[in-house]
């Protein structure tokens, strides 16, 4: 309700502002400013989506009512039980295969001796400390921001404020793991860096 609520303020803003069809808007990099709120809608807006609201927690109530004592599950009891099991096995690591040939269950401390052993304790890699990490991250995103900065003039309206608004967010670190080459005897591991939700993600995009 919040997100509709806020998404129906909005659009009454842009159209009483004449900016609902603004050119400034581009789908596929926007950012909403999460500090920024649009005011009130006028009274009649607001009484129609607090009737809704209403409205849907009461059928919400009786859905409830009368569903709950019936199995909503595509789950039999059995098989509900062997999936929690899995999930509070630890064990056990699961992942995707390479090449996309479905899931592949791994003893987990096996699969973490193999990516060590294949890769991670090889002459590819070397173990940095914690201040050389830092440092590097700081260097990479440093740079980024830098090739931004020096071609900003390039930049369209809605890309400025895409990178604008991106840097303030907060971000993880890239991740590293393993895929099970399950086609291959014996099993070997593709190497991945997923660098979704990093900084380096914003560029990606």
């Amino acid at each position: 309700m919040l997100q509709l609520a806020r998404s129906i303020c909005t659009n009454y803003l842009l159209l009483q502002n004449g900016s609902l069809g603004d050119n400034n808007y581009e789908k596929q990099i926007y950012i909403h400013d999460k500090q920024w709120h649009p005011p009130p809608a006028p009274l009649e807006i607001e009484e129609k989506l607090t009737d809704f609201e209403k409205l849907l927690k009461k059928k919400q109530q009786e859905l409830v009512s009368k569903t709950k004592r019936l199995n909503l599950s595509n789950l039999t009891s059995y098989q509900k039980t062997i999936l929690n099991q899995l999930k509070n096995n630890r064990n056990i690591i699961i992942k995707p295969t390479d090449k996309n040939l479905g899931p592949a269950i791994m003893d987990k401390k096996s699969y973490i001796e193999q990516i060590l052993h294949e890769h991670l304790l090889t002459n590819t890699y070397r173990q940095l400390t914690a201040v050389e990490a830092n440092t590097i991250l700081d260097e990479t995103k440093n740079t980024l921001k830098a090739i931004i900065t020096s071609n900003k003039d390039k930049l369209s309206v809605p890309e400025t404020t895409y990178f604008q608004r991106s840097f303030k967010g907060k971000y993880r670190l890239p991740i590293f793991y393993g895929l099970p080459k399950i086609h291959k005897q014996p099993v070997t591991l593709r190497p991945v860096v997923s660098c979704v939700n990093s900084f380096m993600s914003i560029f990606s995009v």
